[in-house]
Parts: structure tokens; sequence; C-alpha cells
């Protein structure tokens, strides 16, 4: 009996660092019986209170910077050497725990996601409450997959519970299949959600709004480049910005180091002690024998206009403390710094308590959307108005003209420049970075940011990451080519 457990034990260590699937008949190898049937997803969920406990099992969804926010041009070589300087220095290994998380993750939710719409289908509930359990599933299964297809290009596609041991290895999916997905349940979601969420950290309607037009925006650039998708991207943003649901908060600062969600936060991930907590203070900050991994290179810290908040106040050089000792002795991103554990000169294994929500999407980022988009349609009179009211907000003094003034009399290309400049001033830190490396094909900055301090140069390969090896050794799915 115990080497059949631990047997047992394995295969499904083996099959669950793949995707998690439900237990098949191919127990029957192992048990020494023969089952019929396998379980059916409306045998887990009866209730609506079911249906709400699934749901907020869905989430957290996390930012994985570890791949975004590390490879950026703007930021220096982490501290740690361990998996995400290699990163840094464009010399992964598919063996990373990012890449693999970067996979589990969003996979273990579109498993959860389809038991849930399974599972809905035959239930006696109110239409509203269908549709807002609908549309919540759809939601976070279509930003799976959209994390999914950015990453790792072609992916396998599961719309359905894994029932049967030839549902657990499958071929990967062209990733303009992936995107109609991506849009279908997207646009349903659209449709069944409510304006207002179940709980704060959760999605609804303007949610769904706001990931359409960063979608949208995505698929209009490499490698999709469906540029009608641009006109679609500033519609959508245009309804977040319009809507009055959401307002820039007044200054810059006040955006972040808190708890709980501001007036531009459209969606976060949400964290309570003692469960759950961020650690974004101990990636921020260089602080003795703690190790860093997001560090603002010299070139990206004078990149920045005078008088700029988001360099005065959010890249600081150096923290020295009410005692008069330097706790921090070289520059960094103070967003999610916590000066408390700097004053109180904790060591980091007391400091990875931190509770502050991380954005996910906010009002800003529509702004941006919307004026890229318009640049691209129309070139670029039109999109002053919304970069430059991200631009006057950012002013340390918002009444001086001279603190980061407003743009004018830019060539469309300009702009299109500016306005990328003006996503890494706004959203450093939140994710962004290799994606928007990537759908403007802009790698280059990369190369000329760090040069021979690279292992390898930067190539066709970056467009994707490695598939991680246990997909490779479990199911059967062969690397992205570009890496072979």
């Amino acid at each position: 009996i115990l080497i059949r457990m631990k047997r047992m034990k394995t295969l499904i260590k083996n099959i669950l660092l793949a995707v998690p699937v439900i237990l098949s008949a191919s127990c029957s190898d192992w048990l020494e019986e023969d089952p019929k049937t396998f379980i059916s997803p409306s045998s887990f969920y009866q209730t609506v209170e079911d249906f709400d406990g699934a749901l907020k099992g869905l989430y957290p969804q996390g930012q994985n910077l570890n791949l975004t926010e590390v490879f950026a041009d703007y930021n220096d070589k982490p501290e740690s050497a361990e998996q995400v300087g290699d990163i840094w220095a464009n010399n992964p290994g598919y063996g990373f725990y990012a890449f693999r998380n970067a996979w589990s993750g969003p996979y273990s939710t579109i498993k959860n996601a389809n038991m849930i719409l399974e599972s809905i289908e035959d239930k006696d509930f109110t239409a509203e409450t269908k549709n807002r359990i609908i549309g919540e599933a759809k939601c976070l299964r279509a930003w799976s997959y959209f994390t999914l297809v950015q990453f790792f290009g072609d992916v396998p596609l599961r719309d359905k519970v894994v029932t049967s041991d030839a549902d657990v290895a499958i071929d990967r999916t062209p990733q303009a299949d992936i995107y109609q997905f991506i849009f279908d349940d997207i646009l349903d979601a659209e449709q069944k959600l409510p304006e207002e969420a179940q709980d704060m950290g959760r999605v609804n309607k303007w949610v769904v709004k706001a990931i359409m037009a960063r979608i949208y925006l995505t698929s209009a650039g490499f490698p999709m480049n469906q540029k009608e998708n641009y006109a679609k991207a500033k519609e959508k943003a245009l309804e977040v910005i319009n809507s009055g649901q959401y307002s820039l908060m007044p200054t810059f600062d006040k955006v972040f180091k808190t708890e709980r969600y501001t007036a531009e936060t459209i969606w976060a991930q949400l964290f309570s002690a003692p469960d759950s907590y961020s650690g974004m203070h101990n990636e921020s900050s260089p602080i003795g024998s703690q190790t860093a991994l997001y560090l603002p290179t010299d070139a990206f810290i004078a990149s920045f206009d005078k008088g700029d908040m988001r360099k005065e106040w959010g890249i600081k050089p150096e923290y020295v403390n009410a005692k008069g000792n330097k706790v921090i002795a070289r520059t960094y991103y103070n967003k999610y710094i916590n000066e408390e554990y700097l004053e109180q000169e904790l060591p980091a294994s007391n400091t990875n308590i931190l509770t502050w929500q991380t954005q996910l999407i906010r009002l800003a980022e529509m702004y941006l959307i919307a004026a890229e988009a318009e640049n691209e349609i129309n070139g670029p009179a039109g999109a002053y108005q919304y970069i430059n009211a991200i631009r006057k907000r950012a002013r340390v003094d918002q009444n001086d003209p001279t603190n980061v003034p407003d743009l004018s009399g830019l060539s469309q290309d300009q702009f299109r420049e500016a306005v990328l400049l003006e996503r890494q001033h706004e959203l450093y830190e939140e994710g962004f970075a290799w994606y928007d490396l990537k759908r403007t094909q802009t790698f280059d900055k990369v190369q000329k940011a760090r040069g021979s301090r690279l292992n390898v140069p930067i190539g066709a390969y970056n467009n994707t990451w490695l598939i991680p090896d246990t997909e490779i050794l479990n199911n059967n799915i062969p690397q992205n080519p570009d890496y072979r």
C-alpha cells in the first residue's frame, strides 16, 4: 500500500506541475479499481456561496515582475545573482521559477474558471446571479490567457475541465486563435458583469473595459499587428475615463502606499495579514545584505523633466533615518518602500510583511492608452490632452508650467517615442516594461542600455520566454523555436 501511495503521489505531483487537473481514470492502475465515470464539475459547487468562494479563489492575479520589470531597459542589474540576474543579462534557463510561475499560475486560474463555468450551467439561479458568476470567471480566464500568450506565444487552449489522460498533454494552439478566444471571453464578460464588484479587489464591468483597452492596444502591435484595434483601445479607455467612476489622484504620491483602493484604482492586488503579504518593500530596497531586484539606472533618472514628482518622490538617492544612519546607500524606487521599516532598521526577515496594494490597472494607464492610440490613428493633435493630463499631475509644483511642461509641436514619430517614455516614467515597477518592449519591437533599447553586460545579445527569441521544463518533460510541449 505504501509503495502504491508513493507512486500515486509522485505521478500526481508531475501532472500538477504542468497543469492542475481532476484525477482521472488512470488512478485505476494504482488502486486496482476500474472507475467508469469521472467526477462531474456540477458536484463541486451547489449554492451561490459555493460559487462566490470559488471565484475568490481565482485571485490574486500577480504581476510577474521578475520577467517584466527586471528586463526593463531602465532597470539596473539586480543585486541578487540568482536567476533574476540571469534574466536581466538575457541568459535565462527553462527551469527558472519565474517561468514556471508565469505558466502554472494562469493555468491554475483557467482550470478553476473552467470548473466554475461548467458547474454553473445547470444551476437554478437568477439570470443576474448567473451572469455575474459567468462574467467574472470569463474575465479572469481571459486575463490569464492574455498573460500566457504574451509571454509564451502559442499555448495549449484549455476551455473545458480535464476529464481524461488524453486531455492532459495537448498541442499548443496558434496565438491568433488564443487572442480570438480572449476576445470572445472578455466581450461576454463585459455584457454580463455588473458595474459594482462583489468585493474590493474583484473585477466588475469597468475593470473589464480597462482590460479590453489594454488588450486592444497590445493586439494592435507586434505580433498580431491588428491596427484597427487602436480605435477600439481608445474607445474603451475613454469609456473608463469618462465614466465618472474614477479620477486621477491630485498628486502622484497619493496613488501608492495604501491598503485600500484610491479614486484612481481600477483593479489592484490586495493583501491581508496574516494570510498574504507583498514582497515589494524587500524587492525595492537595497539594504545591507538584503538584495533589491528593481533598481533604476542613471540614464533613467536623468530622463525625467525638471520638477517631476515621479522622480523627486518616486526615486530616492539614499535613505538616512532619524538616528543618522544611512540605511540605503544607493538610488532606489520609493513606490513601495515603508519608511517605518527603515527607521526601525528591521532585518529583511521582518520587513516582508507589507500589506499595501499593488496596482494592476489604474486610471493613468487609460489616459496613456488614449494618447498612444489617438496618435496612431490621427497623429498627435488630439492626443496631447491625454498625455498632458498625466504630465500636469506629475508636477512637483502644479502651478509652475516649467515643471514637466506640456508637450506640443511633435511629429507622429516623436509623439510615439514620447508616450512610451511617459509610460516608463508613470508606470515603472508596475509590470509593463517587457510587454511594451515586445508590442513596439523596441528590445534594441535593452541592447543599447546593457551592451556587453548581456550574456547573450538581444534576438528574435526575446519575443517570448522559455516554455518551462516541467511542461516540456511532462506534456511533450516543444520549446519556443527561436530558443532551440
